[in-house]
């Protein structure tokens, strides 16, 4: 397994992100990257 940083600049939005969240924040975000990756990136055409 790799593993990766993270690095948030917005401390604002990052707290936001954190109260928003039901699981841990590993999960949460590892379900935003699969959900961007079935969604497909505009760019990608």
């Amino acid at each position: 397994m790799k593993k990766y940083l993270l690095l948030i600049e917005d401390e604002k939005l990052w707290e936001k992100f954190k109260e928003s969240i039901d699981k841990d924040i590993n999960t949460a975000i590892i379900e935003l990257v699969k959900e961007k990756v079935v969604k497909g990136d505009k760019n990608d055409e």
